[in-house]
């Protein structure tokens, strides 16, 4: 059998500042891996949905169809056009390789275009149009995805992944593509149900690690052993754009059982809005999580500065930590990465030895604090290509751009020019920076970090500052989400919904 493989990824965030505030920002201006035909049969060994697609089809032993693979960096809305020219590049590949009998897609779940609140949905229902009712089509999203029910009507199944930092990407598109195997050979005939639910999930309570997120997965696993059942998956939605498809939901897949599948996707979501108190977490400031952090003892105390999380579209260069741990003098310590293409340009100009004037950090917006004035040493520079080793990207190439790793009085910051988020520690690595010799770690990171950062970890603390992704929804200026959403409005009332995405405007 012939199962075709492709993606366009994007997470996008309606609330972030333009890398290129007096450009427009396209598909290919923030992609960081794009693959076409033929050089997607060189994948199936790093941790993406497309290599464990790559994975999944040889291993059961079907004859791969590659598409092309768009895997593009959280940015602000991307246009129509290079939307448009996204997908259709993306159906030209399958029309032309038709007929296939199955089709794999990696699709975030959370991109939207300007003028397209649901450019998902909008590639599943192309590609439904395409190959007609009859063809399978399955796609595996982010665990930040914002599902709608063009999307739920389009696919066959629909999987998410389960992690925060996402380690099981490779691991979950192989579930797919195995569920796929069985489908196009008969042996199964999925049923799917969707749940949305007016749920604003607070990203520190992502992290699966933990409870209460561990306690999900513990539900999804038990889930998945029930007789009938295929797949299950919760989504915890990616929260920072205005349009109706922000929101969890959950997923359920049965055998040709639908409903059995409408059963358990009811029972499902109300275990997590039942829950709902335990999604939800009050902002910390960094100053109370170093107190908390000092009282513990355990050292690196490690801040996760969230809400300059350049993974999930924030600039990069707020200032407030790095300000905090200068005047503190809380050292030895750590910022990374500060966005600073004008700074790091300044220090590799000036060499590994240096010691030279920067204003550092602060220059993409008002918000995030003003630039920093610091008299550093310039102790690496870097032209910031690297290698990922830590379990949720181990083996994918990072691009980070002229970068340098500077210091001042025990205050340690690698700056970066491209916005991309510590993941694990390859790239300071790579500078000669050693974390493990730190008191004190900033990571302008969520929760991936915790890929590489964790093992290495005294204590951990999500903390809020002034930068672009509000955690405290109500601070948000949402005005098109379509309905009430809890904690914005604490009563909020609840019941199983099968519909989402549609504008009241």
């Amino acid at each position: 059998m012939r199962i075709a493989v492709g993606g366009i990824e994007h997470e996008t965030c309606g609330f972030a500042v333009p890398a290129r505030p007096a450009d427009a920002t396209t598909l290919m201006s923030v992609a960081r891996h794009v693959r076409y035909g033929e050089e997607l049969r060189s994948l199936g060994d790093a941790n993406t949905i497309v290599d464990g697609f790559v994975r999944g089809v040889r291993e059961t032993g079907h004859e791969l169809v590659p598409l092309l693979w768009i895997d593009a960096n959280t940015s602000s809305p991307v246009t129509r056009e290079s939307l448009d020219r996204a997908v259709e590049d993306l159906l030209e590949r399958l029309r032309k390789a038709l007929p296939v009998d199955g089709v794999l897609l990696s699709l975030h779940g959370s991109f939207a275009a300007q003028g397209v609140d649901d450019a998902d949905g909008e590639v599943l229902a192309r590609v439904r149009e395409l190959v007609g009712p009859n063809i399978p089509v399955m796609a595996v999203h982010d665990l930040h995805c914002n599902l709608s029910t063009v999307m739920a009507q389009a696919a066959n199944v629909m999987v998410v992944e389960r992690t925060y930092p996402h380690i099981d990407m490779a691991e979950r598109a192989v579930h797919a593509a195995r569920i796929m195997a069985r489908t196009v050979t008969g042996e199964v005939r999925p049923t799917m149900a969707v749940r949305y639910l007016p749920l604003l999930w607070s990203a520190a309570r992502m992290i699966d690690a933990e409870p209460p997120m561990s306690d999900a997965v513990q539900m999804l696993r038990a889930l998945d052993q029930r007789p009938g059942v295929l797949s299950s998956s919760i989504g915890v939605g990616y929260q920072w754009i205005d349009n109706p498809t922000v929101g969890a939901s959950v997923i359920v897949v049965t055998e040709n059982d639908e409903a059995l599948a409408e059963r358990y996707a009811d029972e499902l979501a109300k275990w997590v809005w039942d829950r709902r108190s335990q999604w939800r977490r009050d902002p910390l400031t960094p100053s109370a999580a170093i107190a908390q952090g000092e009282q513990l003892g355990k050292y690196p105390i490690v801040l996760a500065e969230q809400g300059d999380n350049t993974g999930g579209g924030a600039s990069g260069d707020a200032t407030e930590i790095l300000r905090l741990f200068i005047e503190q003098k809380l050292v030895p310590s750590a910022v990374l990465y500060m966005v600073d293409p004008d700074v790091a340009a300044q220090a590799v100009a000036a060499g590994a030895g240096a010691e030279i004037d920067v204003l550092l950090g602060g220059k993409s917006q008002p918000l995030v604090g003003p630039p920093v004035p610091m008299r550093v040493r310039v102790h690496a520079v870097s032209n910031g290509r690297f290698t990922y080793d830590g379990p949720m990207w181990a083996g994918v190439v990072g691009e980070l751009g002229p970068s340098a790793w500077l210091e001042q009085d025990g205050v340690h910051v690698a700056v970066v020019s491209g916005r991309h988020q510590p993941v694990d520690l390859a790239f300071c690595r790579s500078l000669g920076l050693d974390c493990r010799q730190m008191r004190y770690l900033a990571v302008k990171s969520t929760g991936h970090f915790r890929s590489g950062f964790g093992p290495i970890a005294g204590s951990i603390f999500n903390v809020d500052t002034a930068s672009a992704l509000v955690h405290d929804f109500r601070r948000l200026p949402y005005t098109r989400l379509g309905r009430s959403m809890y904690p914005i409005d604490m009563d909020v009332r609840w019941e199983p919904s099968t519909t989402v995405g549609a504008s009241d405007e």
